[in-house]
């Protein structure tokens, strides 16, 4: 069923009127992942990764959408509920470099190696595809409760492993600031929501005071003290809505958008070099997998 799912939206993404652009997005691709022919021995797997890339990851600029997020917008009125949590689901995939950690009966463990995230990953011919200290190109996507490689590969050959862990590093950088910057904001919207609790509980505070007084002038007072915190109150909740859309905006913009153009370009560098290396066993390794 995953499968079928998977080559519906496939389908969908490539074909009228979201394959306009998809010759300019084959010249693309292959700029930094190599041109690929018939004989290549990977020529079916490059090809459904390069579909892959042009539906999930490729992002219009002037939508500022995917295609699969262009295609659940106009659809989301008319598709059964099932459908669009299957298909908002893929949004979420996972395209990154796996470290095989574990290989089990019908499932495999391993850790992408952008974040150092951990998967358990249903796979019912993990010990025909998978061994231990495998590093591959592969995108996960969740269903029904559980994570699914979406079945096309890119194995490195283990004496790459230091090079593309360097690599890995380095456009890293950029990433770990952001997380770091996120974590302090997520803290400062944790301290203001704090801070609005007290000014919420104070106000009630207030305002059962003030049916219980029989003074005018203490009433008077009461009112006047209200009014300062729900002042306060205004201004805190103001700086609160515009922090979390900050938030939002950072996630969107700086994690989820440059994280995945980032890691992308370093994927199909990668894939480049494991093209020149499967073409030609002649040339040693590390003349292949170098800067």
């Amino acid at each position: 069923m995953l499968k079928d799912n998977l080559e519906q939206v496939i389908a969908m993404g490539t074909s009228t009127p979201y394959s306009e652009s998809i010759y300019d997005a084959r010249k693309e691709y292959q700029k930094l992942s190599g041109e690929i022919y018939e004989d290549d021995k990977s020529y079916e797997s490059r090809m459904a990764m390069f579909l892959e890339w042009y539906v999930f990851d490729r992002v219009d600029p002037g939508k500022d959408l995917t295609i699969l997020e262009s295609i659940i917008n106009e659809n989301r009125e008319t598709w059964p509920q099932f459908l669009l949590e299957i298909y908002e689901g893929f949004t979420t995939n996972v395209h990154g470099l796996f470290y095989v950690k574990k290989i089990r009966n019908e499932s495999v463990s391993v850790v992408n190696l952008f974040d150092n995230e951990k998967y358990d990953v249903i796979e019912p011919d993990a010990k025909l595809h998978f061994n231990k200290n495998d590093l591959f190109e592969g995108r996960l996507v969740p269903y029904q409760n559980a994570c699914h490689f979406t079945g096309n590969f890119c194995f490195h050959p283990e004496k790459a492993e230091k090079f593309i862990r360097k690599q890995i590093d380095q456009v890293c950088i950029n990433q770990i600031a952001y997380k770091k910057e996120l974590i302090r904001k997520n803290s400062q919207l944790a301290d203001d929501n704090k801070v609005l609790h007290k000014l919420n509980a104070k106000i009630e505070k207030l305002k059962s005071k003030l049916l219980k007084s029989t003074s005018e002038s203490k009433t008077t007072k009461l009112k006047m003290e209200i009014a300062e915190v729900e002042s306060k109150r205004t201004d805190l909740e103001t700086k609160v809505s515009h922090l979390k859309n900050e938030i939002k905006l950072f996630i969107h913009e700086k994690i989820v958008r440059e994280g995945k153009a980032t890691y992308n370009l370093l994927l199909q560098k990668l894939s480049y070099m494991h093209l020149i290396w499967e073409r030609s066993r002649q040339i040693d390794l590390e003349d292949i997998y170098r800067t």
